[in-house]
């Protein structure tokens, strides 16, 4: 699930570079697009019931508050120049926020990475990885049970069967393996 939530927040980061651009050549649609932005972000995360949803509707809210001209503190009338400049602000701190959160889900999977790797090194001792041209969902599956069936796994595969969803499991074996397969053989 981790796994899931990870790809969807790197997509949704993607356009971050777009809203950037838009600021800088002062585009009269950056402050709905970035509204839009945020918007869409928080449908994309709602399903996992994240707390950073609230924290992105918070931003947003932000937005449409100073798109209106309210600011913090102050008295006058603001410019488009620092209406545009605190929604960059909120760009910002929106990005900040989904960047940690996928730093936070890296650090999680920084362990289980470790002990996945730990696994495929002693079954990969005692017999060699299946060969193949691609990496498909019946093929992690299918190392994963070699990976558990060999004598020095059976209790590390189990804690982490415990511990990891299965889309989690195969998401960090399909980057191993594929960092493995992309590793010129040594003589």
């Amino acid at each position: 699930m981790q796994s899931i939530i990870r790809e969807t927040i790197l997509a949704q980061l993607l356009y971050v570079p777009t809203l950037v651009d838009q600021y800088s050549q002062q585009e009269s649609r950056f402050t709905d697009n970035t509204v839009d932005w945020l918007r869409k972000t928080e449908k994309a995360l709602e399903p996992f019931r994240l707390p950073l949803v609230s924290r992105l509707s918070g931003f947003r809210g932000l937005v449409v508050a100073t798109s209106e001209g309210l600011a913090e503190g102050a008295n006058c009338k603001i410019t488009r120049k620092q209406k545009r400049g605190q929604t960059m602000q909120m760009v910002q701190q929106a990005e900040i926020a989904l960047r940690e959160h996928v730093e936070g889900i890296d650090r999680q999977f920084e362990e289980y990475r470790d002990k996945l790797s730990q696994i495929l090194a002693v079954a990969s001792s005692r017999e060699p990885l299946p060969a193949t041209s691609t990496i498909t969902t019946g093929y992690l599956d299918k190392i994963w049970e070699q990976a558990k069936a060999a004598q020095d796994n059976p209790t590390l595969a189990l804690y982490l069967q415990g511990r990891m969803a299965e889309t989690d499991r195969r998401y960090l074996l399909g980057d191993i393996i594929g960092h493995l397969l992309a590793q010129p053989a040594t003589n």
